[in-house]
């Protein structure tokens, strides 16, 4: 059975300033969950706490959209570097100039693909683990902040 909340409807939440599971009051909902709520003993606004006997009953989130968008970028990676030859990859300086869709061997962060220039100073690289914005075209004397 799935509890039904409302706003402005009370439920026992964990109070973080009383340091106990007290009465509130919900002040804002998000799909149809308490996000927001009000201890009736101290007066405290904070993010909803549940009680462990409630988290089962609760509405299950979803997916993260995180967990989501992290595996569109990863397949991305590994079809764009699959399409692309690896030997050609160019390695990575800040001193170096970048464009678009150039395939970079960083120290670190392996190889990637650049996905965007938004500046003379800053290329935004695709890595195995996500996109990273890096330095470019920064001499010896030239860094730009």
């Amino acid at each position: 059975m799935t509890l039904v909340f409302e706003t402005g409807g009370e439920l026992d939440a964990w109070c973080t300033k009383c340091k106990m599971h007290l009465t509130h009051t919900i002040i804002a909902m998000v799909d149809s969950v308490p996000k927001r709520v009000k201890c009736n003993t101290c007066g405290g606004q904070h993010n909803y706490r549940p009680d462990p006997s409630e988290r089962s009953r609760i509405k299950p989130k979803g997916p993260s959209r995180k967990r989501g968008a992290r595996e569109a970028l990863h397949e991305e990676y590994v079809s764009r570097l699959a399409a692309s030859d690896p030997s050609l990859a160019k390695k990575y300086s800040l001193r170096g100039v970048f464009s678009k869709d150039e395939i970079v061997d960083h120290p670190r962060f392996g190889m990637g693909i650049v996905v965007s220039v938004p500046s003379t100073f800053r290329v935004e690289v695709l890595f195995k683990d996500g996109v990273r914005l890096l330095g470019q075209n920064q001499g010896a004397g030239d860094r730009r902040y």
